[in-house]
């Protein structure tokens, strides 16, 4: 699959439920920090593909914006694991 496929897979919608999946995972003491870092990373390397002109890509970008927010907060407790 190319990137440009990849774009066309993925919609703005798909990455806020990524990102309310990742709100969930981090909110749970049993997810590892493996689980989560790696959720985070897929979030990340989703949001790359977007494209810029689909319906509701600002949204998308807020949902990014939180789940950085999100993986920020969390790395104190992940470090201790």
């Amino acid at each position: 699959m190319n990137t440009h496929e990849l774009g066309q897979m993925l919609t703005p919608t798909n990455l806020v439920s990524e990102v309310q999946e990742f709100r969930a995972a981090v909110a749970n003491p049993a997810r590892s920090a493996d689980e989560i870092r790696r959720a985070y990373g897929l979030i990340v390397n989703h949001a790359g593909h977007l494209n810029p002109h689909s319906p509701g890509f600002e949204l998308a970008g807020v949902a990014l914006k939180e789940a950085v927010c999100m993986w920020h907060d969390c790395q104190t407790t992940l470090r201790s694991h």
